[in-house]
């Protein structure tokens, strides 16, 4: 399973002025590989916080960095994980359901956004820990393979 993939975002440079980035579901290189069912949208996170600390037993999302930086570490409670630097707002984070996240490491000024595949439902939410490596090990949570490729890596984004 492979825990992320990155979506490059196209920046279209108006001759008004300005960049324009589109977030939208397709199948196209640039697009989003669900339909778009919540936004989030992070700002005065503090260089110190942290963010995430859960999975997802079905909510698909993207993490796009609008501003500043931070890092995302991620893992499959099966001892396979990365960490990715997100510093561009043109590179987009797609998480599949069950991977555990954590994010820190935020540069002074981030925002951070995220787009959800589902609706806002706390029964998705798997916040301990241990209950994520139980699932998972018992096979109840069963991860969505992007490649059915299994690794650890480490990614910067810049």
């Amino acid at each position: 399973m492979e825990l992320y993939r990155l979506i490059p975002f196209v920046e279209k440079h108006g001759n008004v002025g300005g960049t324009l980035i589109m977030f939208q579901p397709g199948d196209r290189p640039d697009g989003l590989p669900f339909a778009i069912r919540k936004v989030l949208y992070m700002t005065d996170i503090r260089p110190g916080d942290v963010r995430g600390g859960h999975a997802h037993h079905a909510t698909e999302e993207v993490l796009v960095c609008l501003r500043g930086a931070c890092t995302v570490e991620l893992d499959d409670g099966l001892g396979h994980s990365a960490s990715v630097r997100l510093e561009r707002r043109d590179v987009g984070l797609y998480l599949p359901p069950q991977v555990w996240r954590v994010v820190r490491e935020f540069a002074p000024g981030t925002d951070l956004l995220a787009i959800a595949s589902l609706d806002y439902d706390e029964r998705d939410y798997v916040r301990d820990r241990l209950a994520f490596e139980r699932l998972v090990r018992a096979g109840s949570a069963v991860p969505t393979s992007l490649t059915g490729e299994r690794r650890s890596v480490v990614t910067e984004c810049n």
